[in-house]
């Protein structure tokens, strides 16, 4: 499980809580604890959703967004007692982001996934879609000049989904270099080069009136493993980003909210 905590030291805070007596409350400190732990909720979910986020002088971007983790972190939000929010993440996602992945082989695991087929040679295989992003999206965005074309092709749909899925054919990108590159850097996959750029077959889809964009490559016993293994990623401290760029605010309504409890209650405070 991942955490956030921010903690704020509030001047006179224990004398003021003696001098309050058993079961008075601080209902304007509260309140600003439940406001700083949205806070640091809401900007935890606007991190991992994509956008690029500014850290120690720097800059970085969550490449990878899923569902599930944006979710876990819209489901951790707790409060143990009044004065305390704890804001939580329990998915694996975040912590591959916050630690960095080394270069991994994704041939055997999708070989190995029940999707995968047998053909008549005997050998495995398996289709896997890429989703792509129209200009401007937080995942695989694809350049302005491709979506010109993606969204003028016809539009192709699943026809039936047993016994194997089948398609009704629409237009499609036949041709394309953009992007056609060889893997660099000092990990087992560099070197490899792809034979075509990776919007060449795209195709349009519609999915309960939705437009996606996708291509569709396939992967067999026989492809060669340098060119399904992904890059080594760097570490990239989200969790500690959002501390960094919310702790002033934060300090700054739990010191208003404890300030209008000790005027309220005539123990001082503006």
């Amino acid at each position: 499980m991942s955490r956030l905590s921010v903690e704020i030291q509030l001047p006179e805070f224990d004398s003021v809580l003696e001098r309050l007596g058993k079961g008075n409350k601080l209902p304007y400190t509260e309140a600003a604890v439940r406001e700083a732990a949205h806070l640091l909720q809401s900007t935890w979910v606007e991190y991992a959703s994509g956008v690029n986020v500014s850290y120690s002088g720097g800059t970085f971007r969550v490449g990878i967004q899923t569902g599930d983790y944006v979710r876990s972190i819209q489901n951790g939000l707790r409060f143990p007692d009044s004065m305390t929010g704890e804001v939580f993440s329990t998915s694996s996602h975040g912590e591959s982001i916050e630690s960095g992945q080394d270069s991994r082989d994704l041939k055997p695991k999708l070989l190995a996934s029940p999707k995968a087929k047998t053909g008549k040679n005997g050998k495995k295989y398996i289709t896997v879609p890429f989703r792509h992003g129209a200009p401007g999206a937080a995942n695989n965005a694809m350049p302005g000049h491709i979506y010109d074309q993606a969204r003028r092709l016809t539009f192709s749909r699943v026809s039936s989904n047993l016994p194997t899925r089948t398609y009704d054919r629409g237009g499609r990108i036949k041709e394309d270099n953009t992007g056609q590159r060889s893997q660099a850097g000092a990990h087992p996959g560099a070197g490899n080069s792809w034979k075509a750029g990776p919007y060449q077959g795209m195709v349009r889809m519609n999915k309960q009136g939705q437009t996606q964009y996708m291509t569709f490559r396939r992967l067999s016993e026989n492809s060669p493993a340098a060119a399904w293994r992904r890059p080594p990623t760097k570490p990239k401290p989200i969790r500690n980003a959002v501390i960094e760029n919310t702790r002033d605010q934060i300090e700054e309504m739990i010191s208003q909210g404890f300030q209008q409890d000790m005027a309220a209650t005539g123990l001082g405070g503006n």
